[in-house]
């Protein structure tokens, strides 16, 4: 009979979470509120997140309103684009 147990160790190895958890980052001081990872990247300005992994935080309010605020940003960076775009048209 085989039955495997999996522990936080376990998590870690298998799935590169040292630093937190299946769900999110850790509630470790670290990592709560602001000094949890941007919702804009830094390698790639395209590129916004959005979840329990990135700020506000996790929890379904605080995520929604991280949503939010990447969909708002994401509509300023289209925007602006557009009017550069349509700049170089001219």
């Amino acid at each position: 009979v085989h039955e495997p147990v999996d522990t936080p160790g376990s998590y870690a190895d298998l799935y590169n979470l040292a630093t937190g958890t299946p769900f999110a980052l850790s509630h470790g001081f670290g990592q709560l509120s602001l000094t949890r990872p941007s919702a804009e990247c830094k390698e790639f300005g395209n590129v916004l997140f959005a979840g329990a992994s990135s700020r506000p935080g996790n929890g379904v309010p605080l995520v929604l309103l991280g949503a939010k605020s990447v969909a708002e940003k994401a509509q300023r960076k289209l925007s602006i684009l557009e009017e550069v775009e349509q700049v170089i048209l001219q």
